[in-house]
């Protein structure tokens, strides 16, 4: 979600069930906070080719560890990173996966 001024946020609502059937939720708390000024560790890509950016914990979880003053050029250095790291896994197991067709291309 973006806000008015264009930043992306992400909005958590924290509740529990409540009443004797469970038919009824309390929210016990509601976080908002921009996707840029997370910790670096709470971020994690699963298929950057989908563009599918995950996050390791709840926003509550890493409340007290949001870098409020973040600017968006120091967000794209920690993705940068994170897109590297990706790429590299990616590349080892495409590798990997090359050399067990040939593998099997040679020995059937």
């Amino acid at each position: 979600m973006a806000n008015d001024k264009g930043i992306f946020v992400i909005v958590e609502f924290g509740h529990n069930k409540s009443g004797e059937k469970y038919e009824s939720r309390d929210i016990e708390y509601i976080r908002i906070a921009p996707f840029h000024t997370l910790p670096s560790n709470c971020y994690r890509i699963e298929n950057l080719g989908t563009g599918q950016v995950r996050l390791n914990y709840t926003v509550n979880q890493v409340w007290d560890e949001i870098e409020w003053e973040r600017s968006y050029p120091e967000f794209f250095n920690i993705f940068c990173e994170l897109a590297l790291t990706h790429y590299k896994r990616v590349k080892a197991d495409a590798d990997k996966r090359i050399q067990s067709i040939l593998e099997f291309k040679k020995n059937k």
